[in-house]
């Protein structure tokens, strides 16, 4: 007797279980794919994680199989579509759930009214009772945050539901200020976005935008401002990897470096691969003047995103500082190669002309990387210090 029942245990973990998963990923999914033009992409057994699975691509739709079923007691769906109307986002998220009990309601009808073998029936009781613990496990909102991947977090479905539905209740200045942040009036969104906190709208994603939008405005004052709010909000319990680059980043443009490194080092705790909070910090070393530092986070930031410009840019100039000069200036051409519009990529040619004492190509550099953004770090302090040395 006791071999039938560590048989039956051995069925529901691999294959009933799963299946539970599987069609509450799919009450998302479907919904998703039919309410949005873009891909969709389900996991089966971890929060985002394609490494050790199976994949399987029918047209817009991709899944990701963990292979080992034991994992397949959680699950994610991802829409691509960068703008999914509310209303679309709040069913989606609801169908997860709701299928979970559709499912559940079935098993329950063929317990208690099919004529089935009695172990058959055991089986499906203890399945039954598995899907409604997945319909009430995900439609009772909760607080606490679930760890991505990569590094961010999200909440289950009925939290999720419950700030769509906040969301949908913000004032009319919100929409304002994320149509402002497209067309990147930074500063005039961050207000908004600040304004709306002030006014005690202080949904996690509405700081998110007003850190953001100031980051981009170069007012890092009043992201600092923002981001140490954002921080005593429930101690930093919500702040994801990305929050975490955004903090040091701020915190290193305005020089508090070691404040900064610490905000790396919890970003890429969380993420290890964050190939923008390895390059940041790669950055701040080399504002630091600790340049061997500095080219080991350029060397993995690029193993990373091989096509990403400025980790280019920033060991060429790390490069160049230890006097590696032609690696140096190699790095800075493949960084104009893969974006000819980075303002850093010139900026850091006019520090080598400048080193070597040609101040008039340096000038013509820093004015260059001016002209291409007004805001590159501390380019007008360099074109003045040019301007001094040429008299």
């Amino acid at each position: 007797m006791i071999y039938t029942y560590l048989f039956l245990l051995l069925v529901f973990v691999v294959f009933l279980r799963p299946i539970s998963t599987l069609v509450h990923e799919l009450g998302h999914g479907i919904p998703a794919l039919l309410l949005t033009e873009g891909k969709v992409t389900l996991y089966l057994g971890s929060y985002g994680d394609p490494q050790d699975s199976i994949k399987i691509n029918i047209e817009r739709l991709e899944v990701f199989f963990r292979k080992n079923p034991f994992h397949w007691k959680i699950g994610l769906c991802k829409m691509h579509d960068e703008k999914v109307s509310i209303n679309n986002q709040i069913f989606v998220t609801l169908m997860g759930p709701i299928m979970s009990l559709v499912l559940a309601l079935v098993v329950t009808y063929y317990v208690f009214f099919a004529n089935l073998n009695d172990n058959f029936v055991a089986l499906l009781f203890f399945f039954g009772i598995s899907t409604y613990f997945d319909f009430f496990a995900n439609i009772i909102p909760k607080r606490k945050p679930i760890e991505l991947y990569d590094g961010t977090v999200t909440y289950n479905d009925g939290q999720l539901i419950l700030d769509l539905l906040k969301y949908k209740s913000l004032p009319s200045e919100y929409e304002e200020a994320i149509n402002l942040y497209n067309d990147k009036e930074f500063s005039k969104a961050g207000a908004i976005f600040n304004k709306l906190i002030v006014l005690n709208y202080k949904q996690d994603y509405i700081y998110r935008l007003a850190i953001a939008a100031y980051l981009n405005a170069h007012d890092y004052q009043k992201a600092k401002l923002v981001n140490e709010e954002f921080e005593k909000k429930n101690d930093k319990a919500n702040f994801d990897t990305n929050d975490y680059n955004n903090s040091g980043l701020l915190k290193s443009y305005l020089k508090d470096f070691s404040e900064g490194l610490k905000d790396y080092e919890k970003s890429l705790k969380l993420n290890p691969d964050n190939s923008l909070a390895i390059n940041n910090r790669g950055y701040t070393y080399n504002l630091m003047g600790e340049y061997e530092k500095a080219i080991t986070d350029f060397d993995k930031a690029i193993e990373l995103e091989p096509d990403h410009a400025y980790p280019y840019n920033n060991r060429g100039l790390a490069k160049i500082k230890l006097g590696k000069t032609e690696e140096g200036l190699r790095d800075i051409d493949k960084s104009m190669s893969l974006d000819k519009d980075n303002s850093y990529a010139h900026m850091n040619l006019g520090v080598y002309y400048f080193d070597i004492g040609d101040y008039a190509r340096a000038l013509e550099k820093f004015n260059l990387a001016l002209e291409l953004d007004e805001n590159t770090y501390e380019i007008k302090e360099r074109i003045a210090e040019a301007k001094e040395q040429l008299g």
